[in-house]
């Protein structure tokens, strides 16, 4: 399904691609420190059933962080490959190059223009 959005309905987005963002921060702060308390307790010569629960945790916090960054595609927008802060929307013809960009902390979006062509 091809999405497409004006300025007014793009900066509808904002408060979801906010909300979004923050889980997907969220989630790898998450792994982050999960992957550290594992690496931890292997040094410390954990055997694998006592880090079952923390590879079993960050098996979750992977799956997790997958579904909710495919939140943005359901929407029709993707993130930016070399600013994972900035997210792509399609503007009315449904193309990222007439369309939108939103970038985390900014209450607005702003009409994409020929340097953020990265699409």
């Amino acid at each position: 399904m091809k999405h497409s959005y004006d300025h007014n309905n793009a900066e509808k987005l904002v408060p979801l691609l906010e909300s979004i963002f923050n889980e997907v921060a969220d989630r790898r702060r998450a792994i982050r420190e999960l992957e550290r308390t594992l690496k931890a307790m292997k040094l410390e010569g954990h055997s694998s059933t006592e880090t079952g629960d923390v590879v079993a945790r960050l098996a979750t916090q992977r799956r997790e962080l997958r579904l909710t960054s495919k939140e943005f595609e359901r929407l029709g927008c993707s993130v930016d490959e070399h600013n994972p802060n900035r997210v792509f929307i399609p503007g009315a013809n449904g193309g990222l190059k007439g369309g939108f960009h939103w970038q985390a902390g900014e209450s607005t979006v702003q009409n994409n223009a020929p340097e953020h062509s990265a699409f």
